[in-house]
């Protein structure tokens, strides 16, 4: 006889439906999450790109005669006076977690040098706050023009 409807939602019903969005919503939030761990990646891995490029090019810009053979860590190639034993120095952008190293070979044909290869290599670190360096690493050959 007391025919009385509630119109409303229940404690439980709201509850429930929480439950079910918040199941829903979780891949969601997981995807982003992971999103932005690879972008602080590509991130590191530009930088030492970048990095390679523009010691690379900078070598690469010498006179055959001034790129000495060898093997050179970062103070090595800031200073440019260890390197090329002459006034040149070389222009790195300003990056603590990046190490370079720079190593040049000699390739010769009989008593000629004809070729020197120019590796550089760029450490820096697999994600902020992370002790594991991964490494970028840039070949190529400078031939001899004066044969």
């Amino acid at each position: 006889m007391n025919n009385i409807r509630k119109n409303g939602l229940s404690l439980v019903e709201i509850i429930l439906s929480m439950g079910i969005l918040a199941m829903i919503m979780l891949p969601v939030f997981m995807t982003f999450s992971s999103g932005n761990a690879n972008i602080q990646i590509t991130e590191s891995e530009f930088r030492a790109h970048t990095a390679a490029l523009e010691l690379m090019e900078q070598i690469i810009s010498l006179p055959f005669n001034l790129i000495k053979a060898g093997s050179y860590d970062a103070a090595k190639i800031v200073d440019g006076g260890a390197f090329a034993n002459s006034p040149i120095l070389f222009r790195l952008s300003e990056n603590p977690d990046l190490k370079p190293f720079l190593q040049v070979e000699e390739v010769k044909r009989g008593e000629k040098i004809v070729f020197k290869k120019i590796t550089v290599k760029i450490a820096y670190p697999s994600a902020r706050a992370s002790g594991r360096m991964r490494d970028f690493t840039l070949k190529t050959l400078v031939a001899n023009e004066n044969i």
